[in-house]
């Protein structure tokens, strides 16, 4: 479709198929961006699984009793 149309001189069905097509675009830029973000943060949590916890191999985890009642 030609983007340099004036609305008012297209047809009904013209028009439609120009929405039609504006709205397929938004929602394959909006699929594109969605993906992009999952891959980051899959990279973010594969970074974080490599370091792994910041605490000592060997070290002991303490842990205070809770007060009862």
């Amino acid at each position: 479709m030609d983007t340099s149309r004036n609305p008012e001189t297209m047809t009904p069905a013209e028009r439609d198929a120009e929405i039609a097509s504006i709205l397929a675009r938004g929602v394959v830029r909006a699929a594109r961006a969605a993906r992009e973000r999952l891959a980051r943060d899959i990279d973010i949590d594969r970074e974080s699984c490599d370091r792994g916890l910041e605490l000592p191999r060997h070290g002991g985890l303490s842990v205070s009793a809770r007060p009862g009642g």
